[in-house]
């Protein structure tokens, strides 16, 4: 009867507990989990953690609150002489965080000691890569930072978002952290196209097998320079190459006028018969006629040729530079530029 009575207890205390899980933030439920540790309730606790890990949100558990919670769960776990699921506990936080380590302030040192036992055991890593990199030269890789659990061998690709290798970035042994490198290429040397792909590190085993998978997915983009525009006319810089000719044409109107002035001023005795009047029209529109003529001939410019000088030199500095432009820009058609972009690493068996 007793040990009915203490199922039935415990079952109603799990549907209390599903009952509250419904109606807190996976957050809060940490929080309440943490509290009923402290206070030695560890079946309210492991209750607690695994139902804050299992909801989704909202909000979700953040890394480092899930990483709280696996620890949690791992020692409520050993204390309720659970060793498995402690272990199982561990090794999940782990792999979300292969750099934790335990508070000894915090936990005891035979939870310390599972944990390290554990820890020897996993072969896990973690990867932090650059958000956005940019290949624009020799020498600019995307550089990715390898962080594992302990010791142990692992392989380095990247894929096709088909999941085919094409080019092999590191094999080899990884111990606390290591630095990758990839420059955007194939195994061949060529810049890949634009598209989809992933970075693949596989953890293996003492055997050499594949036991488990880091997939960080890369999305890549082909961008060409700005091309660089053609400099200003250089109509601004240059200078006048022709001047009015000299006062020639201005004396020799003013000359024709005189004359015709002249003439009509002459006693009509000089222009002789009755009164010589018509004649002295025509000799004043002679006078004038041909000073006028003798203005609009010699009234045209005449060019500087030190000016003239200048404007060419101008002109071939300002051709010179355009066609530098232009060939700096079909250059830069013809080069190829990537913008590699890093999304959310993940574990798992690849894409």
């Amino acid at each position: 009867m007793r040990i009915r009575a203490t199922f039935l207890a415990l079952a109603v205390l799990t549907v209390s507990l599903a009952r509250a899980a419904r109606a807190q933030s996976p957050a809060e439920q940490l929080a309440l989990g943490i509290r009923a540790y402290g206070d030695l309730e560890y079946d309210t606790a492991a209750a607690l953690f695994r139902a804050a890990l299992a909801l989704p949100g909202p909000p979700p558990l953040t890394d480092a609150e899930r990483a709280r919670a696996l620890v949690h769960l791992g020692a409520t776990e050993l204390f309720r002489e659970r060793r498995d699921a402690a272990a199982a506990a561990f090794q999940a936080l782990l792999v979300l965080e292969p750099r934790y380590r335990p508070d000894q302030l915090v936990f005891p040192p035979e939870v310390s000691g599972l944990f390290e036992e554990v820890r020897l055991g996993t072969r896990a890593v973690a990867a932090t890569v650059p958000p956005i990199t940019r290949i624009d030269a020799a020498g600019d890789q995307v550089i990715v930072w390898l962080y594992a659990t302990s010791y142990h061998q692992i392989e380095v690709a990247v894929l096709h978002a088909n999941g085919v290798r094409f080019r092999s970035v590191y094999a080899g042994g990884v111990g606390d952290s290591l630095q990758v490198l990839w420059d955007g290429r194939t195994d061949t040397g060529a810049l890949v196209e634009a598209g989809s792909y992933y970075l693949d590190v596989d953890s293996r085993g003492i055997d050499g097998r594949v036991v488990r998978s880091l997939v960080v997915p890369l999305t890549v983009e082909r961008v060409h320079l700005d091309a660089l525009p053609l400099p200003p006319p250089p109509d601004a810089l240059m200078v006048p190459e022709r001047v009015a000719a000299g006062g020639t044409g201005v004396r020799a109107l003013a000359t024709g006028l005189a004359g015709a002035v002249a003439v009509l001023a002459l006693p009509a005795v000089m222009a002789g018969g009755s009164g010589g009047m018509v004649e002295r029209l025509a000799v004043v529109g002679a006078f004038g006629m041909g000073g006028l003529a003798t203005f609009l001939s010699q009234r045209h410019t005449q060019p500087i040729p030190e000016n003239i000088a200048v404007n060419r030199e101008v002109r071939l500095a300002w051709q010179r530079q355009a066609d530098a432009v232009i060939a700096a820009n079909a250059a830069k058609r013809q080069e190829v530029h990537l913008l590699v972009r890093a999304g959310t690493p993940r574990t798992g068996q690849g894409p």
